[in-house]
């Protein structure tokens, strides 16, 4: 149960109690602002390899290579809407194509490929006025490149990337001392390579990196972007695709890009961007993005769905990069721009004078359910004034479809107006309604906008698998079910998280499932079989999510109790109650074969219903599971979960503002001989109508 103030634990308990609900709508996508791209520039420069780069005085430097083995540079000294885009200069004649930039402070460094197979660097220590070139390294067979300035010091880094490896050239600018660190991964062989993107994480001291490329794998080869870094001492970390096309599918993933600003805000992350391409039957070339989820890092591969995102072709990709104000986008033809800082939260309360929340549905299930169609969260709204007549314009900007609505519960307290946060909603739709009211002197017109939001099942319910998607093909890199659900959870931006700590069941950790999602499988499937592994149920809060092991043993957190006196603590009160006994199933099987295919299999049985002669049987066969260890875990998860929805109760209550699943609370009720008894929260629906003057909340519950 989240934590609630004295004074909140009070109102809410008391005989008359006063209701307070707050709503904040941000244009955010679990906790990131959503970005708006404006673009600046449309000139006619031919798509070839390109860069951009930012310096000490916040001038734009951008390069791209053309044919005839030239190299154009061009420095933008206050861009912005009216600045010029379309002049360039040339600063070579014997680029072959792959070239990158970085800059810093005063500092402006070029890298290209020459025509003798060979790389230069090309730079300036005074913003660009005055430029020298010079061999960078002999290192021959590049095809494309990357350059990031590490820290605040004089290193700046070029990775140039070759068909089978990437090499980080590290180069000392005050020394001019270049050092080689090339790389490949044993257990990622790569057939060919298609771009590198790569970005400077101060807090983690380390180079962020994505690159594209074609895998030999069994039982095909695929396309992928991977994901690596480049540590503070110059390791690489091992490659891991988060985005995979099969071979003979003619879908590859060309050019990507990453930028994580150098003073990130709380609602900023690592970005990716990308040219996704298909060359069967209308082809098409079209950039993707998608971003590093909120409060997880690199390394964990946590990044949401690759989506497209600008209806334009882009062959070699866009290139990113930050100013103070701004994220910039750009290609040689191109620049966008969109503004970094976020807006104020679109505020609705219960208290406003006009355009407030008159009514509330909220609904939260239990992990075991199927997911329904039915929204998670209706929001209605007093529409009398025409105040929500335009959605995502003006004062409304913020209320766009799938923007981000924090919900507060409350009431109104001794201190004053106190909520709780009640969970983090996406905006799926609105309605407008009228009505006349008659039966008075004169008929009076009643308009209210009623908002429709999911939850983190409903953003999974939405999300499909974009290709065949696999977990523990091979002891490469082995993820247990809770890291599955980590990783799965990212692509809608949810984080998996257990803090604070909950208990988890030694299956979610332990047990390495080798898992297919087909390409269509919807997630909510994907979640439920996962979870059919394990006791433990999934909870979503606000921009996170958790799991938790329902133990049989867990002590309650709250009472509720008729009448109020019941106990040595001022309860909060039950306004109805509905409380049911039902046979569960009385013997459980778990069924798998060893690495030997030798048949394993483990029960779990409820002896006091098979002393009465009921042997209700529900069996499962996993090729996974080879261990009796497993097997029995699985047959004990099943019994557990059976057991949990045996003793369903259902109880009608004054809104607890604290209330979550998978709380265990205390019932008593001595209308129908109910004493202390724990129960366990299954589902919680939340209802408010200022109209009709409740505010409760209705508690299935199951045994503890």
């Amino acid at each position: 149960m989240r934590t609630l103030s004295a004074t909140l634990l009070a109102a809410q308990k008391k005989a008359v109690r006063l209701p307070y609900i707050e709503a904040l709508v941000h244009d955010y996508e679990a906790g990131i602002k959503r970005l708006t791209w404006t673009r600046l520039y449309t000139g006619s420069e031919p798509d070839n390899h390109h860069g951009i780069a930012i310096d000490g005085q916040g001038s734009m430097h951008r390069i791209r290579a053309a044919a005839s083995d030239k190299l154009y540079y061009q420095k933008i000294t206050s861009p912005g809407p009216s600045s010029d885009y379309s002049q360039w200069t040339q600063v070579a004649a014997d680029c072959a194509g792959p070239c990158s930039i970085a800059a810093y402070g005063t500092k402006v460094y070029i890298f290209y490929k020459k025509t003798d197979d060979t790389l230069r660097k090309y730079y300036s220590h005074d913003h660009g006025q005055n430029w020298t070139n010079a061999e960078l390294s002999a290192y021959g067979g590049v095809l494309s490149m990357a350059a990031a300035w590490w820290a605040t010091g004089d290193t700046v880094v070029c990775f140039a990337l070759k068909s089978t490896q990437v090499n980080a050239i590290t180069l000392d600018t005050g020394t001019q001392v270049a050092t080689q660190h090339a790389w490949s991964d044993g257990n990622h062989p790569l057939l060919d390579t298609y771009g590198i993107g790569a970005t400077y994480n101060a807090s983690l001291q380390q180079c962020e990196i994505v690159i594209a490329g074609k895998e030999s794998d069994s039982p095909y080869n695929h396309y992928d972007l991977f994901r690596t870094k480049l540590s503070n001492l110059y390791n690489f970390y091992a490659l891991e695709s988060f985005l995979m096309s099969p071979d003979g599918e003619d879908i590859t993933y060309e050019y990507p890009d990453c930028h994580l600003p150098p003073s990130p805000q709380t609602y900023e992350t690592n970005r990716i961007v990308a040219a996704e391409k298909f060359t069967g039957t209308t082809a098409y070339a079209r950039p993707i993005t998608s971003h590093m989820v909120k409060g997880t890092s690199w390394s964990d591969t946590t990044f949401t769905e690759p989506r497209p995102f600008l209806d334009i072709a882009s062959a070699y990709g866009l290139r990113l990069q930050s100013t103070t104000d701004y994220w910039w986008l750009e290609r040689p033809d191109g620049v966008w721009r969109a503004p970094r800082a976020a807006a104020s939260p679109l505020t609705l309360t219960s208290d406003l004078p006009s355009g407030r929340i008159v009514a509330v549905t909220q609904s939260a299930g239990d992990v075991v359910r199927g997911f329904s169609l039915a929204p998670t969260l209706v929001l209605t709204l007093d529409n009398s004034q025409g105040q929500y007549a335009s959605p995502g314009e003006g004062a409304l900007a913020s209320l766009r479809f799938r923007a981000e609505i924090v919900l507060k519960l409350g009431y109104k307290t001794t201190a004053g107006n106190e909520t709780s946060e009640a969970g983090t909603y996406w905006i799926d739709g609105w309605e407008y309604r009228s009505a006349t009211l008659q039966g008075r002197a004169s008929a009076t017109g009643e308009s209210t906008f009623t908002i429709t939001a999911l939850d983190g099942w409903g953003l999974m319910h939405r999300w499909t698998a974009r290709y065949q998607m696999r977990w523990n093909k091979d002891d490469v890199n082995p993820k247990s079910v809770w890291q599955t659900l980590y990783q799965l959870l990212a692509r809608v931006g949810i984080q998996l998280t257990n803090e604070p700590s909950k208990p988890q069941s030694t299956a979610i950790l332990n047990f390495y499932p080798d898992l297919v999602l087909d390409q269509g499988t919807q997630g909510t499937q994907a979640l439920n079989r996962l979870l059919s592994f394990v006791p433990d149920g999934l909870v979503f809060r606000g921009q996170q999510a958790f799991t938790k092991n329902p133990l049989p043993g867990e002590s309650s957190c709250y009472t509720y109790a008729h009448p109020v006196g019941a106990g040595l603590v001022p309860a909060h009160p039950i306004l109805t109650g509905q409380y049911a006994v039902s046979v569960p199933v009385s013997r459980t099987r778990a069924i798998g074969r060893d690495d030997s295919d030798n048949r394993i299999l483990e029960e779990a049985l409820d002896w006091d219903l098979l002393s009465l002669g009921i042997d209700t049987l529900e069996q499962t066969y996993d090729p996974n599971l080879q261990t009796a260890t497993r097997a029995q875990e699985r047959a004990d998860a099943i019994l557990r979960t059976q057991q949990t929805q045996a003793t369903p109760a259902t109880i009608v209550v004054p809104t607890n503002v604290g209330q979550e699943l998978l709380d265990v609370v205390e019932l008593t009720d001595a209308r129908c001989g109910i004493d202390q008894e724990n129960h366990r929260v299954l589902v919680i629906q939340t209802d408010y109508d200022r109209r009709k003057g409740h505010y409760d909340q209705a508690l299935t519950l199951g045994a503890p």
